[in-house]
């Protein structure tokens, strides 16, 4: 049988799916619309059941491109303590050494039905949490030593939040929603309270960085 593993990989990817819990599943933006889906964090801080233990940090600055599934740098494993994870945080940073990124946390863009563009590019501070669902409350390498964190991007805004707000002009002929917390405060609320929000952490059983179907029904670890 051997030792069971000792470390524990993390996969992010933009999940197409709606989050478990979600009360309408199929309100969300079209995958050909999202322009950018950017994250920036200045590392991710995995906390250990026995406080005692201390968190295990994966350092950064981490960028997380969710439109084309790329994370910059690559992630290490991360040794898992004796008595395993109880959570995961990622602060955000404005210090990540992207050129796309620079003094900035999130970059978010898309098109609306009409074509209009909508933009949130926000040197925004705060931590995204993970927090373990009721079945699994201890992370550890006896679940599977690696998890898939899924991000919803396309279930950050709805259409139909979208289609009510003014839009400025932007050039001769085209038109942009610039979303921040002075233009269009109710906007930029739910973007920032539902990027973690909507996030869930699964269990790869097979290790192939992909949601199956059987870790879909039978492997949701935490909620963000």
């Amino acid at each position: 049988v051997g030792n069971p593993p000792t470390g524990l990989t993390v996969t992010v990817v933009s999940d197409l799916t709606a989050e478990p819990q979600a009360t309408d599943p199929t309100v969300q933006l079209g995958a050909a619309e999202l322009r950018h889906a950017v994250l920036a964090f200045s590392e991710l801080r995995f906390i250990p059941c026995d406080t005692m233990d201390g968190n295990v940090v994966m350092p950064g600055p981490i960028v997380v491109d969710l439109v084309t599934n790329k994370v910059e740098p690559a992630l290490p494993s991360v040794p898992v303590p004796p008595g395993g994870f109880c959570g995961l945080d990622a602060p955000l940073t404005m210090a990540a050494p992207n050129a796309a990124m620079q003094g900035c946390s999130i970059l978010f863009s898309g098109l609306r039905s009409d074509g209009t563009l909508f933009i949130l590019y926000s040197a925004r501070a705060g931590t995204l949490h993970m927090r373990p669902d009721p079945k699994f409350p201890v992370w550890d390498t006896t679940i599977a030593s690696s998890f898939i964190w899924a991000l919803r991007p396309l279930r950050w805004l709805a259409p139909a939040e979208l289609d009510a707000e003014p839009s400025d002009p932007f050039g001769a002929v085209l038109r942009v929603i610039v979303i921040d917390v002075n233009r269009h405060p109710l906007l930029f609320t739910a973007i920032r309270d539902r990027i973690g929000g909507r996030s869930t952490l699964y269990a790869d059983f097979n290790g192939n960085r992909q949601i199956d179907a059987d870790e879909r029904a039978n492997g949701l670890i935490g909620e963000g």
